[in-house]
């Protein structure tokens, strides 16, 4: 589905298979060109839904020229190789975040990386293997492209009579970035900020150093003191009220740091364990997937909460072990 939100300013719907089941990508036009802020993800028919969206208002993709990436998960860049390969149009996106994408076109490196850090945080082989298996096959999905250039941070981008600031937002993913456009007051703001749920913060388990829960709130506070009027984000509906959601969104984290907490103790606890047991009977309903991102989510509270020194990491053999101090 294509809305204009304003004239020449488009939001286009298109499909995806994860529990959101649908992902924005965004389009300034000027004249016969085209802008496009992510590009959906490169599954049967998502390109073909573009394609049909951008003719109903008398445009197609032969006319995107550039393409401005938020971040690398694959539901918002996995269709830009694809483009850049049919339009030649440009591609740009953090350092960091084509540094997150070109980790992920080495398989071999990719492979190594994730079951060193899956079987260190309590994995059995067998759920390693499953968890290998889940990122192979989204790596599969990205279809390779080449950056243009790198986004730099506060830079002022312009396309035509458009003007754009790039602001860095670190945190649901390394090198992830928001478009402030500062004369029409509104922010694309990727899986920065949503309206109905708090985005999900991973580990960057090639660079363990990088905490994913500071970085977001420090970022969110940054996206918070902008003169925003509206938000457009990655998923859901636009919004007005930056503070109130971003109140909504350190709420949830603090209570969910809180929840970690409570299950630790004197007895040292892999981060698998602990994410088992805050989810408790649920764990026999997981899938591969629901088990890797809930010890995903539940590494960035353990991160905190060690960073600030209430509890305490230690290796047991080759497993990292939480318990209170």
């Amino acid at each position: 589905m294509i809305t204009e939100i304003q004239t020449n300013f488009y939001r286009i719907s298109l499909p995806m298979p994860y529990r959101l089941r649908h992902v924005h990508t965004y389009a300034l036009v000027q004249g016969a060109d085209i802008a496009l802020f992510d590009t959906g993800m490169n599954m049967p028919g998502a390109y073909e839904k573009l394609e049909e969206d951008l003719k109903s208002v008398g445009l197609g993709t032969q006319f995107i020229r550039d393409i401005y990436i938020t971040h690398s998960h694959t539901d918002h860049c996995s269709m830009a190789g694809l483009l850049q390969e049919r339009t030649k149009a440009k591609i740009h996106i953090s350092a960091a975040a084509n540094n997150v994408y070109q980790y992920f076109h080495q398989a071999e490196v990719l492979t190594k990386a994730a079951r060193i850090f899956y079987a260190k945080h309590g994995m059995s082989p067998r759920e390693v293997d499953a968890m290998v298996e889940e990122i192979d096959d989204i790596r599969g999905i990205i279809a390779p492209f080449n950056a243009d250039d790198h986004l730099e941070q506060n830079e002022i981008r312009e396309f035509g009579d458009w003007k754009f600031e790039v602001i860095f937002t670190p945190g649901h993913a390394a090198g992830h970035v928001c478009f402030f456009f500062r004369e029409e007051g509104f922010l694309i703001a990727g899986d920065h900020v949503l309206p109905y749920i708090s985005p999900s913060l991973s580990p960057n388990i090639f660079d363990e150093v990088f905490q994913p829960l500071k970085n977001y709130l420090d970022s969110l506070q940054i996206v918070e003191n902008l003169p925003v009027t509206t938000i457009y984000p990655g998923h859901g509906n636009s919004f007005t009220n930056i503070s109130e959601r971003a109140g909504e969104i350190r709420t949830h984290h603090e209570l969910r740091k809180q929840v970690v907490l409570q299950c630790l103790n004197a007895q040292p606890k892999t981060t698998y364990a602990i994410s088992a047991e805050i989810s408790g009977a649920a764990t026999s309903r997981w899938d591969d997937w629901e088990k890797f991102m809930a010890l995903n989510g539940t590494y960035v509270y353990l991160q905190e909460l060690n960073r600030e020194g209430v509890i305490k990491e230690t290796m047991e053999g080759n497993v990292l072990v939480y318990k209170t101090i």
